[in-house]
């Protein structure tokens, strides 16, 4: 797949005097790549931390079963987008 990309002037001016043609395309994917994958742990490792939060479970629990027809910000269902209980 082709994409277009804005680089600021000196990073591109670097990269293309440093990287040969042949091996931007590559060298692109390898660093996007790397940067993913750090952000994808990041956003793993949230999740964890609030799937392990005794507080936010409770909260969680406390919507599960609640009968108000009040729309509350800590009771959204994204399932059926709009808010619960």
């Amino acid at each position: 797949m082709r994409i277009t990309i804005s680089l600021p002037d000196q990073l591109a001016s670097r990269f293309l005097a440093l990287v040969p043609n042949r091996e931007r395309s590559a060298t692109i994917a390898r660093l996007l790549e790397q940067e993913l994958a750090q952000r994808e742990s990041a956003l793993e490792q949230a999740c964890l931390a609030a799937n392990a939060d005794p507080v936010l479970a409770n909260e969680i629990e406390a919507c599960k079963g609640s009968t108000t027809t009040l729309r509350s910000p800590q009771c959204h269902d994204p399932q059926r987008g709009k808010s619960g209980g």
